[in-house]
């Protein structure tokens, strides 16, 4: 296993309970316009590469034929089917094994869609074309992640927040990347949306685990982005709670 599989490993087996528990993981508003977005219907079979605690794919499953859900996390995948098993969700199973290399046959699944993921990962490339190879002919293909800030000074200040707040976090891509991997491979791209979200800070902070030394560093780099006056923009008070803004893409394609 490569070393940033067990950074990301380590660090999700650690932080599940605290991720599944985050109001942004358990969004019912954002499933459902995801789930809209890629027009998914009772007929299709689907793959969740990355799937995490499993809500999305738990979400997902009484719309569908079944779901599939695989993520590199001993922790998440348990704490996964444990929810589904609540949920009395039949058509749906739990792998745990790194999405680099799945165990599925070619053309398994007619969608196949990775949420909130890629930043974790390194091998971009051959990640998408594991989950092409799992999408059968005529299939879809998705990607929904947050995307990097279009000023390289203040991306750089959000890149090194991210690593602070997640050890697991590797980097935040350009929503043009993320188009290209569908470009590249002659993806036939349906649909795109785009969307700034405002993230409450202190429950951000307290859906991944961080060390005392990362929990001072986070101190140190808010009191440098507040006193920034182009950074401070992307944050915001709201009745004493303090957000900040994060861009994120989602995109749609036809395999």
């Amino acid at each position: 296993m490569s070393e940033i599989h067990e950074i990301v490993k380590r660090q999700f087996d650690n932080q599940a309970q605290k991720f599944s528990d985050w109001s942004v993981t358990k969004n019912i508003e954002y499933q459902k316009a995801y789930f809209d977005f890629c027009g998914i219907s009772s007929q299709d079979t689907v793959l969740d590469f990355a799937c995490g605690s499993g809500e999305y794919a738990i979400f997902a499953a009484p719309k569908v034929k079944y779901v599939h859900g695989v993520d590199i996390s001993k922790r998440m995948i348990e704490i996964a089917q444990k929810q589904a098993a609540h949920a009395n969700v039949q058509n749906i199973s739990f792998l745990c094994h790194p999405v680099e290399q799945t165990p599925f046959e070619d053309g398994s699944f007619s969608f196949v869609f990775c949420r909130s993921a890629f930043h974790h990962f390194q091998d971009y490339e051959g990640i998408f074309d594991e989950m092409l190879r799992c999408c059968h002919r005529s299939g879809r293909i998705s990607i929904q992640d947050i995307v990097s800030y279009p000023d390289e000074r203040i991306n750089s200040f959000f890149e090194e927040f991210e690593r602070a707040v997640d050890v697991s976090h590797h980097k935040t891509l350009p929503k043009e990347y993320i188009q290209s991997l569908y470009d590249r491979r002659h993806i036939e791209i349906k649909d795109t949306f785009e969307i700034v979200i405002e993230l409450n800070l202190q429950e951000y902070l307290g859906h991944a685990q961080q060390s005392e030394e990362n929990k001072r560093k986070i101190f140190n780099l808010l009191e440098k982005g507040l006193h920034d006056p182009d950074i401070s923009k992307y944050f915001i008070n709201k009745n004493g709670d303090l957000f900040f803004k994060r861009g994120v893409f989602l995109i749609l394609g036809k395999k």
